[in-house]
């Protein structure tokens, strides 16, 4: 397949800023590099070949079915998988987890980074709570995200739940559809 843009967007399908970023995400398995080619300029190599962190892919996408879940750069063939067209991938690994597993109360798609980050962020002063980070506490009205700390609100600990470097961040990601 190609990535073109030659008239209305069909119902469904996704839209993409540039070429480069459609053929990247919507045909980055592509072993015939039917899309790239079709640049103006089309590179030497597809831009999935290069190698990364672990695997050989430049994105990082969901695999589901084995384990609990995670994310990889493995070749999708590693994974039964035989392209990743139609897969929402991600720049880093870390994005791709808390994309697509950000529901994981172990961190098992963390846990299989090649480095994991850490899973206790660290208790230092901030401007309104103690935590570096900021998390979600539902169940208390709408809910609402927090640096306090996770005994305030009835946690033992922040392990398995997303964090995030901001408040805003975290409202954004965890309650967009308040208003």
């Amino acid at each position: 397949g190609k990535c073109i843009n030659d008239g209305p967007l069909p119902s469904g399908r996704a839209a993409y800023a540039t070429q480069k970023e459609c053929c990247e995400k919507a045909y980055g398995g592509q072993s015939s590099r039917a899309c790239v080619s079709d640049f103006q300029d089309p590179p030497t190599q597809a831009p999935t070949e290069s190698p990364t962190e672990a695997g050989t892919l430049t994105v990082f996408y969901p695999v589901y079915g084995e384990g609990e879940g995670f994310c990889t750069n493995e070749p999708p063939t590693d994974h039964g998988l035989s392209s990743l067209n139609g897969i929402v991938t991600s720049a880093t690994n870390a994005e791709c987890c808390t994309k697509h597993f950000s529901w994981q109360k172990s961190g098992f798609c963390f846990s299989q980074m090649a480095n994991p980050p850490t899973q206790a962020p660290t208790v230092t002063a901030t401007e309104a709570g103690t935590m570096t980070v900021f998390y979600p506490v539902y169940g208390e009205g709408e809910g609402f995200c927090t640096n306090d700390p996770p005994a305030d609100h009835g946690l033992s600990s922040l392990d398995g739940i997303v964090t995030s470097a901001t408040n805003a961040e975290c409202c954004t990601k965890h309650f967009s559809w308040q208003k």
